[in-house]
Order: C-alpha cells, then sequence, then structure tokens
C-alpha cells in the first residue's frame, strides 16, 4: 500500500480558510485516486459540534468509505466551548501530544495520506511549551500555509515565512485564498507585484490546487520509512 507523509494545514492567522483549503485539498487529492483521511486534533468554539472536524469528516467519508468505521472523537480528539487558544481554553485540562498521535495513527491505517488541521495560526499556545507549529513535528508532516489576500497579506506572509525558516522547516508549500472577487482583485493591484517579484510564483487556492497537490504530495515506502 502506497502511503504519503501527512499534510499539515495552517494560516497566517485564524479565519482565513483554513478548512475551505483543506477541502479543496481532499477532493483534488481523491479524484487523483487516493484515499484521503482528515484530522482537525483541537478544536475550539465548540458549542457543542464541531463544526470545522465535522464537515471535514463528513466529506472525507463521502471519499473514503474506510473511515466510517471512526468517530467524530477520533478526527477531533480535543473540543473546548470557549473560542480561543488551546492553553486558554482548555482551562485546567492537559492536551496530551500522545492522545493525538494515537488518533493519527487509527487514521492513517484507514488512508494513503491524512490531512490534519490547525487551529488558527502557527503560533497559537496549545500548552506553555507546546505550540501549533509543534504539530507539524508530531505527525512528521509536511505544511501548507493559506494566506490572505487583503491589504496588510504581504507582511502577514513573510512574518510566517520567517518563523518557518527559522525552525528550520524547509518541507512547506504556501498559497493564497480568496474570499471574494473584490479583495482578489483588490490583491492582484496592490499585493500581487510585489508577491511574484520576490517568489517568481504564487499559488491560488481557488484556481492552483492541482499544482499545489502536486508540490507537496511525495511517495513514501512504507516498509522502508523513507520520505
Amino acid at each position: 500500500m502506497m502511503k504519503y507523509p501527512p499534510i499539515f494545514i495552517s494560516a497566517t492567522n485564524t479565519d482565513i480558510g483554513k478548512t475551505y483549503t483543506t477541502l479543496r485539498l481532499l477532493e483534488t487529492l481523491s479524484q487523483q485516486g487516493l484515499n484521503v483521511g482528515v484530522m482537525k486534533p483541537i478544536e475550539t468554539g465548540v458549542a457543542p459540534v464541531p463544526l470545522d472536524g465535522t464537515l471535514l469528516f463528513e466529506t472525507a467519508k463521502a471519499h473514503n468509505k474506510a473511515l466510517e468505521s471512526l468517530t467524530i472523537n477520533d478526527i477531533v480528539p480535543y473540543r473546548f466551548e470557549l473560542p480561543a487558544a488551546p492553553y486558554v481554553a482548555k482551562g485546567r485540562k492537559k492536551i496530551d501530544p500522545d492522545v493525538l498521535r494515537h488518533a493519527y495513527e487509527k487514521i492513517e491505517a484507514l488512508s494513503d495520506i491524512v490531512l490534519i488541521e490547525g487551529a488558527g495560526g502557527l503560533l497559537v499556545p496549545i500548552e506553555e511549551d507546546f505550540y501549533m507549529y509543534d504539530l507539524m513535528r508530531l505527525f512528521n508532516a509536511r505544511t501548507l500555509l493559506v494566506a490572505h489576500d487583503r491589504l496588510g497579506c504581504i507582511n502577514d506572509l513573510l512574518l510566517n515565512l520567517h518563523l518557518l525558516d527559522s525552525l528550520g522547516v524547509d518541507n512547506y508549500e504556501w498559497c493564497v485564498n480568496s474570499k471574494c472577487a473584490e479583495d482578489r482583485a483588490a490583491f492582484e493591484k496592490i499585493s500581487l507585484p510585489f508577491l511574484k517579484k520576490l517568489f517568481g510564483r504564487v499559488l491560488s487556492v481557488q484556481e492552483d490546487m492541482p499544482a499545489i497537490a502536486r508540490s507537496l504530495v511525495t511517495y513514501r515506502d512504507v516498509n522502508a520509512n523513507i520520505v
């Protein structure tokens, strides 16, 4: 059975479009013949249903029937009512990396590749010494960083890319999510010229998902465990 490294989906801040992007990536990989699993390790603002995790789970099951043996508890191991960073939302509860790892292993066993959606941005605290970016290492995942296209996106994007580089992360891709045509038009005039000059290409969630998928997905031999 062919296995691929998991993909961790994060963003330059909250409400940028991580779930939407994850769904688009899920559909693209499924169309390419892969059995895709999904995971939302931590979801806050749950009252009482984890909306993002449920949407991911139901969509994934429609493409990968093997996931029907799981429950939402496997997909979203930690859920908190307060819409805040996990460190705050959890109160006195301890978030155990081993619980997250065990949940991931159950999903991975039923999938060719697992998409893992973070909460908020990379520097969102989970525990005092455990941040959202630590999930990349916990799951040995490649990372897809989603940026917004509004004024200020250049600064937000470059700060996040600088963080990834400072952490020694080199197996990542980034893209821009456009929520409306008006924002996209302004982006193309105000921010896109600099980004294209700096990076040469700027991938769009709406237009370039097949290219994003190709950039992120690499074959792994499960017997040799080599990426």
